[in-house]
């Protein structure tokens, strides 16, 4: 793995005590940067650039840009095996997925996200339904996709605040 060059003149301080007040984040400050956490992570098997205990490193030194710029935190599959390994019991699978509600909160969504989220919102799927797709389904004996309740999504969305997200991050400066 190639040397990453941080920044510290950009980290908050207090941005560790944030991030321990969240569900499943309180144990942040405990990671000692062993590692355990990274051996058996299919992700970072197959990328050099993540690794679990970077994304604990980045939030406790309080490097919010490089935690948030890219889809860093987006790749992470949740399958826990990092959490079964780290002998601190930081619980990283739960971390990621807390610094991921603090993001989208805040608007800080990747562009590649921010765009599935708005397809979601739109047209209450992740990818649209072409009538090429249909006839694809069609000639493999699939049937076709059911219609969906869009009110009750958009409703559901709303409620959640994850459509106030999805704007904030598309007007105001969100994460690429």
């Amino acid at each position: 793995m190639g040397a990453v060059v941080l920044d510290v003149r950009e980290a908050d301080p207090k941005f560790k005590y944030l991030v321990k007040k969240l569900p499943g984040a309180d144990k942040l400050t405990l990671c000692f940067q062993c590692g355990s956490c990274t051996p058996d992570c299919p992700v970072a098997r197959r990328r050099e650039d993540f690794r679990p205990r970077r994304i604990a490193r980045l939030a406790i030194l309080g490097l919010k840009k490089p935690l948030f710029s890219d889809s860093l935190l987006w790749l992470c599959l949740g399958c826990f095996s990092c959490t079964e390994n780290c002998p601190q019991g930081v619980k990283p699978t739960e971390l990621i997925e807390a610094l991921r509600e603090l993001g989208a909160s805040e608007g800080l969504l990747p562009e590649q996200v921010r765009d599935m989220m708005e397809a979601l919102l739109r047209d209450g799927r992740i990818h649209r339904m072409t009538r090429m797709k249909a006839r694809a389904r069609e000639k493999m004996g699939l049937p076709p996709v059911p219609e969906l309740d869009l009110e009750g999504l958009r409703a559901l969305l709303e409620a959640s605040g994850l459509a106030d997200a999805i704007r904030r991050g598309r007007g105001g400066g969100g994460g690429k």
